[in-house]
């Protein structure tokens, strides 16, 4: 369908709206209103008239609080709208990249808000929020190249690409610029996927060739065929049975500094080329645990965090990495293995905080999205004697748990903000907060 039919399709049925957009939300879209309900505006940047398509049908929301919409045409654009770093994402394609048409520094001025807005309506106190201001990753100047890890979706015909926003259809990816070259590389867009794979993990490590992993339920290895085009990439099938490695272990090397880790091709590992090293120099200079003390690296992974903590504490020193994957608490013992005072624990990191008896000198925590939560902070606040280091991916849950921590007499004396997604609306967070001397 072209542009011009669906824009007589969407004013058909009373779906089309010309907005003029207001202030940032959460979520990477904007705010504007019509008739005095507020439009939720994806596609397009603080200040723009555009013509808007709703995502939600009129009739069936006219009571709602809010409606979405979608970009399909700009009236007056904004002074930070640029041609887009990637033709196929946006409204109608890609759903990766949903600032890929703002210039660089407009989204980080643009992120900065959005992160201020959240932790001053949390009710964030101890901290000077305007000293907040979202940081590019060292080397970073375009935000293109950066993402090592991408998940391609598989439509029904082997198809391979990536699906749109909030959509189960698959698009093509182009040039797929976020992505690093070893994964440009392979083409995967041009390749069809054997039958009964649902998705596709590609990953580029710091060390070492780049993995494929093919993911589908009843996906069968013996039906796998390895193009002559990914050379001599790692390849793995994971299905309900679990991961059949096909060529190599079914793990990647990461080089951290001095530090070599190994991580599953299929675990968690930051995206960003750039993060791990970053956030594991910011958390080593924001933990200063002392030598012979005791620290927890709680979701610690496979040791990320866990392995400059140890070189803090010293061989008479403990540190003790939580994790509640298996392998990832696996992986993280192996990597540890050179520091005979770090341990790990597979569990569930509430339930094993609950379980301590006796406190200890201090913490760093990488949550999920969902965050810490309430009761684990509440925890923490009576465990911990110095300090706490909070590792963040969403800053509306960080932004809730920094408050249970200051009302039970924490401060947050510092908090950094950093933009390891360029071109998407999601920004990575370190704030440290210590005990109260007030």
């Amino acid at each position: 369908m072209t542009d011009a039919a669906r824009m007589r399709d969407a004013a058909a049925s009373g779906r089309l709206l010309t907005l003029t957009v207001d202030r940032p939300a959460a979520g990477g879209t904007f705010v504007a209103r019509h008739e005095g309900r507020v439009v939720f505006v994806r596609g397009t940047a603080p200040g723009e008239t555009v013509t808007a398509r709703l995502v939600d049908d009129p009739e069936e929301k006219a009571g709602a609080r809010f409606w979405r919409a979608e970009t399909i045409d700009v009236l007056e654009p904004s002074a930070d709208r640029v041609p887009s770093v990637w033709a196929e994402a946006g409204v109608d394609g890609v759903g990766g990249a949903e600032w890929a048409h703002i210039a660089l520094p407009a989204q980080r001025r643009i992120a900065t808000e959005v992160t201020q807005e959240l932790l001053g309506r949390a009710g964030v106190s101890t901290y000077d929020l305007e000293q907040v201001q979202v940081e590019p990753a060292p080397h970073d100047f375009d935000g293109l190249g950066w993402r090592t890890r991408v998940r391609f979706a598989v439509d029904e015909e082997g198809r391979v690409g990536m699906r749109g926003w909030r959509s189960h259809d698959v698009h093509d990816v182009g040039a797929n610029p976020l992505a690093a070259a070893a994964i440009r590389e392979l083409d995967m867009g041009s390749w069809t996927a054997p039958e009964g794979t649902e998705s596709i993990d590609v990953v580029a490590p710091s060390v070492g060739p780049a993995s494929v992993v093919l993911i589908g339920r009843d996906l069968d290895p013996a039906a796998v065929h390895i193009p002559e085009q990914w050379g001599d990439v790692d390849v793995a099938v994971r299905n309900a049975r679990g991961l059949v490695p096909l060529r190599g272990d079914g793990t990647v090397t990461e080089r951290v500094g001095d530090h070599v880790l190994t991580v599953s091709a299929t675990g968690f590992w930051q995206v960003h080329r750039r993060a791990a090293e970053l956030l594991s120099e910011v958390v080593a200079g924001s933990l200063r645990a002392p030598r012979g003390g005791s620290v927890w690296d709680l979701y610690g992974g496979v040791g990320l965090f866990s392995l400059p903590a140890a070189e803090q504490v010293g061989s008479d020193g403990t540190v003790i990495s939580v994790e509640g994957n298996r392998r990832a608490s696996q992986l993280a013992a192996a990597n540890l293995e050179s520091h005979p005072g770090a341990s790990t624990a597979t569990a569930d990191v509430t339930d094993w905080v609950r379980a301590r008896r006796g406190g200890v000198d201090a913490v760093v925590l990488d949550p999920p999205r969902s965050g810490a939560g309430i009761e684990l902070m509440e925890l923490l606040a009576k465990s911990v004697r110095q300090r706490i280091v909070y590792v963040s991916c969403e800053p509306a849950t960080l932004a809730r748990d920094l408050v249970v921590a200051e009302k039970a007499g924490w401060d947050i004396t510092d908090l950094r903000a950093f933009d390891l997604f360029p071109h998407t609306h999601h920004i990575e967070c370190v704030a440290v907060l210590e005990r109260a001397r007030r």
